[in-house]
């Protein structure tokens, strides 16, 4: 199972073209340097941010994580931090909401997912580990876009205060583990020669599967209104598909299963 680059290069592109990027503006990171940070520092690089390790050459600060955000003094111009994390006195805090990255992560509450994925790989027998009843999803590759959108922008176009981050839609455990269910069926049936009609018949979105009971989602028109006074004329516009996302979740699991 491969991984789809034109997905991460569409994003990039619908990225460039905003107002608020290839600025050459000089950018400090602060934080672990995992999955989140690389994804940001790179999305940075390709809009043309200039990476300084120097806090006092920088135009602006940015710390990633919990930890990062929390000790930096003075308080970084904007703050990337987990759900249940405290909000630091930074100026500008994106509260990232149930994050998905393929290569792995801890520290931003959503391990669970990597859970089921090696639940559903070892036959998925018994209970799947328990999680909240729905979670919005949101790809690491949509997030770094829009958190780098907000670090380029002109300081004075973003309101200052907390921004939450997260998917769009809801997507209950259920809907995610049958996906989950049915793609890796797929994959293993094509590795042992034994698909079926019914295994290479089309597969419906989970997202037809309506969730029956409400669930509040946050409050993402801070982030709406930051990416359009950014440039980006749609505003909060995630462009990597949640099939996608479980595909590279496996892909990623093997890859490290074969290493």
């Amino acid at each position: 199972m491969t991984t789809a680059d034109s997905a991460s290069d569409s994003t990039i592109v619908s990225a460039e073209g905003s107002n608020a990027e290839n600025t050459g503006k000089a950018v400090h990171l602060l934080g672990e340097i995992d999955s989140v940070y690389h994804a940001i520092a790179d999305r940075l690089i390709r809009a043309g941010a200039s990476l300084t390790d120097s806090r006092n050459a920088a135009e602006i600060t940015v710390a990633i994580g919990t930890a990062a955000a929390n000790s930096a003094d003075p308080a970084a111009d904007i703050a990337v931090i987990p759900p249940d994390s405290q909000p630091p006195d930074s100026k500008i805090i994106v509260r990232v909401h149930d994050l998905l990255v393929p290569e792995g992560l801890t520290g931003w509450g959503s391990e669970v997912i990597h859970e089921w994925v090696e639940w559903v790989k070892e036959g998925a027998e018994g209970l799947a580990p328990a999680d909240l009843e729905a979670r919005h999803w949101v790809h690491i590759r949509d997030a770094s876009d829009a958190i780098s959108l907000i670090i380029l922008a002109d300081a004075d176009a973003i309101s200052q205060g907390v921004i939450d981050l997260a998917g769009r839609r809801a997507w209950s455990a259920e809907a995610v583990l049958d996906e989950m269910g049915l793609l890796w069926g797929r994959y293993t049936d094509a590795l042992n020669l034994s698909h079926s009609i019914e295994s290479l018949s089309s597969i419906p979105s989970p997202a037809a599967a309506q969730i029956k009971q409400r669930v509040t989602r946050p409050n993402l028109t801070p982030l709406h209104d930051a990416l359009k006074s950014a440039g980006r004329d749609e505003g909060w516009h995630p462009l990597t598909a949640m099939r996608l996302g479980i595909m590279e979740l496996f892909a990623h699991a093997q890859l490290k299963e074969d290493a």
